[in-house]
């Protein structure tokens, strides 16, 4: 479950922090604005010298040519040692030291010549004029009182320039933007590495190993897209039911729960066990509404809640708890599911429910006997689809139990809320107990932020209703 680095993963994460990425560089670009308004300005003066190669009987002789331009080397060292720098100091009464007047030295040669060049940089462009000049003048007297040297010429002498040399503006500017980038990549990719949640379908198939049968898309897409249409009316909700595919049937939340349905239906399942990591994942109202799928098949369809810890289930159809599961298997025979099912109708779609019923203090030990093994057994025989609601199975065995008993099981993920490594090592519980995991189904799912990976396939449906 390592993160690999590709160039997509590279580019989506770029494209996700872009403009604070930009922020970075612009106010790295602004240190460095900063930076050349408070930097001494510099000025900058060269004088050449030139080393006259030796001459015998009017002919250039080439060994001294050769000699002299490994001279030019010596030479350059000579014009940085202590004793012509000190000399030049005192010839021009400087209120530098040794250190500080190095600093602004530069001494060069170019490769196979004679020719030295002697460069100052200076905050006064005539200062540094004088200062190169009198490092050439400093050198050939030296030379020649202490070496007698004479083949040093100046070619040209160093003459003040108004032209700026420090700051660099433009690449003190870029390398603060440069700076700035470097930083916010840093960052963002610290960040992202951090960020260890399911978002999307591909994290569930990169790092979970299962397929997505389908996401859920957040409501407030569909309020989007009512917004952008005029006189778009809202059909009204009977009071307390909470079935999206019926009260919205062309909405984009209820497009998802068909698609969702129709991978499920190839499979061909009797009893379905839908479960989840965490509560509040979206499970119990993706569970009402697939029954509500499935019935508009014509499938006879019964929900069991079997969260009977925080049961859910009857409140999205507005119906009480009352009697339920609890209330079949504590009877031991003496009373028949069939008494205590509720039933569903709307808009000729009809639903059985079984609730969770009483409350009681061993929810484990019921589902775990041999009374709800035969009544699962008989639900299976009695209708064409089971859907059966279980608590999350992080703390809790409901799910899991149920889940040797079920023809499948699909697991809610709620998008970019839960580390993937606690949905992992959940769903690996699952599957070590021999539980047939049918694949995941992400909800809550912000389509609009994950524009590129989602928004083709609801592109339609805006379509249709901003026609």
């Amino acid at each position: 479950m390592e993160e690999e680095l590709n160039l997509t993963y590279l580019f989506d994460v770029v494209k996700k922090w872009f403009f604070f990425i930009v922020l970075l560089v612009i106010l790295g670009g602004g240190m460095g604005t900063i930076y050349n308004y408070g930097a001494q300005v510099k000025y900058q003066s060269k004088t050449t010298l030139y080393v006259e190669p030796s001459v015998n009987s009017s002919v250039v002789d080439y060994q001294g040519i050769l000699t002299n331009q490994k001279m030019v080397k010596t030479y350059a060292e000579i014009i940085k040692s202590r004793r012509v720098v000190n000399k030049v100091i005192e010839e021009l009464s400087l209120d530098m030291t040794y250190e500080e007047l190095i600093k602004e030295l530069t001494v060069s040669s170019e490769a196979d010549t004679q020719i030295i060049t002697v460069t100052i940089k200076d905050n006064n462009s005539i200062r540094a004029s004088r200062i190169a000049n009198s490092f050439a003048s400093v050198l050939i007297n030296d030379l020649s009182e202490s070496m007698d040297i004479t083949n040093i010429k100046v070619i040209d002498e160093a003459i003040p320039s108004d032209i700026e040399v420090e700051p660099k503006k433009t690449l003190n500017i870029l390398i603060g933007a440069f700076g700035g980038a470097m930083l916010g990549l840093l960052f963002v990719f610290v960040l992202e590495s951090m960020d260890n949640k399911i978002k999307t379908h591909d994290d569930i198939k990169k790092y979970l190993k299962v397929k997505t049968l389908g996401i859920i898309p957040l409501n407030s897409i569909d309020n989007d897209i009512k917004g952008k249409k005029k006189g778009y009316a809202k059909i009204t909700e009977t009071d307390g039911v909470n079935i999206k595919i019926l009260s919205e049937p062309n909405s984009v939340v209820s497009e998802s729960i068909r698609m969702i349905r129709t991978n499920l239906n190839f499979a061909d399942l009797k009893l379905i066990n839908i479960t989840s990591t965490m509560p509040s994942e979206g499970k119990s109202e993706f569970v009402t509404n697939l029954a509500a799928s499935f019935a508009m098949l014509d499938k006879r369809v019964l929900i069991v809640d079997c969260d009977l810890r925080k049961p859910k289930v009857h409140r999205n159809f507005g119906l009480q708890r009352g009697r339920g599961i609890s209330d079949v298997i504590l009877s031991k025979g003496m009373l028949d599911y069939k008494t205590v099912v509720q039933h569903f109708i709307q808009n000729n779609v009809k639903i059985d429910i079984l609730t969770a019923g009483s409350l009681i203090s061993n929810p484990s030990e019921l589902i775990n006997s041999q009374i709800f093994a035969n009544l699962v057994k008989q639900l299976k025989n009695d209708y064409d689809l089971v859907l059966i609601d279980c608590p999350p199975i992080s703390n809790l065995t409901d799910g899991i139990l149920v889940s040797k008993l079920a023809d499948g099981t699909v697991y809610v993920i709620e998008s970019d809320r839960l580390d993937r490594e606690l949905v992992y090592n959940s769903m690996e519980e699952l599957i070590s107990n021999k539980a047939f995991l049918l694949g995941a189904v992400l909800t809550k799912v912000d389509v609009k932020k994950e524009k590129k990976k989602y928004g083709y396939k609801y592109d339609y449906y805006y379509s249709r209703y901003n026609k």
